[in-house]
């Protein structure tokens, strides 16, 4: 008896971590974009990684793109002053990432970015 109590206790605490453990999903993904906040956009803390996760493996050294790299700030602002950038993540000239688009904070704080003067900051 006092075997099965165990094996019992163990298997409810097996199925509290499992119902309790992380997952990757992001808030945005799972709520939208009530908390993208694109008032006041870094380069460096929220561009550079947007461009980082969905740009450079293409966009580097060995990539399709590894003629029009996006791997420094320089790179990345000589898309910026025809809305060539703008264009490209909206989806109104050839969309990138060609994986498909990125999701709506994303391209908002993009477009914010560029809007703002594409700022080195």
């Amino acid at each position: 008896m006092r075997h099965f109590i165990f094996s019992a206790f163990v298997i409810l605490v097996a199925i509290s971590f499992t119902q309790t453990s992380c997952y990757y999903d992001n808030e945005q993904d799972l709520y939208g974009t009530g908390n993208c906040d694109t008032s006041l956009v870094s380069y460096n803390t929220d561009i550079k990684p947007i461009i980082d996760a969905n740009c450079i493996s293409c966009h580097a050294p060995g990539g399709e793109e590894e003629n029009s790299p996006l791997l420094t700030y320089d790179d990345l602002k000589k898309y910026t002053g025809n809305n060539d950038m703008v264009d490209r993540v909206n989806g109104t000239s050839s969309l990138m990432p060609p994986s498909g688009k990125m999701n709506s904070c994303n391209v908002s704080l993009i477009t914010a970015w560029v809007n703002q003067g594409a700022l080195n900051n």
